[in-house]
């Protein structure tokens, strides 16, 4: 009688996990819609000011006493070029913590539900996200065997996350698995020349939310499972 009254309770306590989905939709579906829209704005940007030095060529082309068109509008086509990689970079930032933040935050209140005296913050790792990875294994007894593929991917995605917010997107020296991910990787180049990645499309961005969330729903489901 009374362990299976504990145990339902547990599982009451656990609950709530089962709607992580519409949680992380709702904090990941504004991004993409801003990553959406902004895409659009950048695009329109870019072929007014076209229109704009086309117009400006053609009129002015077999007149040596007028300006040029790159002069006229270079300032401009240099600004519209950088937006791109703004969006990009300071959106891969907000997704990334968003997600380290999200992680924090399941283990959290595992610490909360299982009445323990530490918490994340207490693990010595590397980074938060390392943290919380060892809080799951360590203090929580999660197995995570089977998500150990998964957090390689993620340890290459927080490379990059340090090479754009510490170095302006340089890797020194970069490993062979890592140029192999940028590689396979759709949207993200790795220029050798200057060791520096360049996110090139927001399909990267968007790939980047869908692997955050499965990591985590699949983590709060090894702990829905583990912890009844």
């Amino acid at each position: 009688g009374k362990l299976t009254m504990s145990k339902l309770n547990t599982r009451n306590k656990y609950g709530w996990m089962n709607d992580l989905y519409f949680n992380y939709d709702f904090k990941f579906d504004p991004i993409k819609a801003y990553l959406e829209n902004t895409q659009r704005m950048i695009s329109r940007y870019n072929k007014k000011i076209y229109k704009k030095y086309e117009k400006w060529f053609q009129e002015h082309k077999h007149n040596s006493e007028m300006p040029d068109a790159f002069d006229i509008y270079e300032e401009k086509i240099l600004i519209g070029s950088e937006f791109p990689n703004i969006l990009n970079q300071s959106i891969y930032l907000t997704v990334y913590s968003t997600f380290e933040n999200e992680f924090f935050t399941l283990c959290e209140a595992c610490q909360e539900i299982e009445n323990l005296k530490i918490g994340p913050r207490d693990i010595k790792g590397q980074g938060y996200i390392e943290q919380c990875r060892k809080y799951c294994v360590k203090v929580l007894n999660i197995n995570f065997d089977s998500l150990n593929e998964k957090w390689a991917e993620i340890r290459k995605y927080q490379l990059i996350r340090n090479s754009i917010a510490h170095n302006n997107g340089t890797i020194k020296s970069p490993k062979k698995d890592i140029l192999e991910f940028i590689e396979n990787s759709n949207g993200i180049t790795f220029d050798i020349k200057d060791s520096s990645i360049t996110i090139e499309s927001i399909d990267f961005l968007k790939t980047l939310i869908d692997k955050f969330t499965c990591f985590l729903l699949t983590m709060a489901d090894l702990i829905m499972i583990e912890k009844n």
